[in-house]
């Protein structure tokens, strides 16, 4: 029994347990190809390489990339590769990589409303690079969880409801105005001496210095 797995025919004894993730796959630096992770070490990676199965570990100063964090620039927002590539495989008759630049452009272009502005020839060559190198061995079914709905912004303006308590007027009380004391005037009239009668008046002398 024969299994027919992206249109290319398949023996018994390669299932889809066989076929690679892209959390599991990696461009490195300087390295050539695609790389499926298949060990770690205590500072870095041990990979083999998509279709030549060279074994290499990374290290500190590698600049690994894994794919499935990788995205492309679109007109409205950034699209993960692994929607990319879930719809370049969707759509079929996919550009090779050596194929012209500009029908390069056009497919994604057409398939994704590429940002031509910010995405480079040498770029989008990669892209096709990376997916003739993983159309036989990528499970693409798996993309699928993988590729997001693109989300819009929210432009409505929200406006925040808050409760505004009444404040009722406080009751001052009326202060109290002070009536000014009538006092008596007090009496400037020299004070007599009672001491017998015709006794004369008493003035003040000051106290001899």
């Amino acid at each position: 029994m024969l299994l027919l797995i992206n249109n290319s025919i398949l023996s018994p004894s390669k299932n889809l347990k066989e076929l690679m993730e892209l959390k599991d796959i990696v461009a490195v630096s300087g390295q050539g190809g695609l790389h499926k992770i298949i060990g770690r070490t205590k500072n870095g990676l041990i990979l083999e390489t998509i279709g030549a199965g060279k074994k290499f570990a990374t290290g500190y100063q590698d600049r690994v990339s894994i794919l499935e964090d990788i995205s492309m620039y679109t007109l409205s927002g950034d699209m993960k590769l692994s929607e990319v590539l879930y719809k370049a495989h969707n759509a079929g008759n996919v550009p090779a990589a050596k194929d012209d630049a500009k029908a390069q452009r056009k497919f994604l272009v057409d398939l994704i409303q590429l940002d031509s502005e910010r995405v480079y020839d040498s770029d989008i060559k990669k892209f096709f690079t990376w997916y003739n190198a993983l159309k036989d061995v990528l499970d693409f079914s798996k993309l699928v969880g993988d590729a997001k709905p693109e989300t819009t912004e929210n432009t409505s303006e929200e406006t925040e409801t808050v409760e505004v308590k009444e404040e009722k007027p406080k009751k001052t009380a009326a202060k109290k105005t002070a009536t000014p004391k009538a006092t008596a005037p007090k009496n400037t009239t020299p004070k007599t001496s009672t001491k017998g009668a015709g006794a004369s008046k008493t003035t003040y002398r000051p106290k001899s210095v």
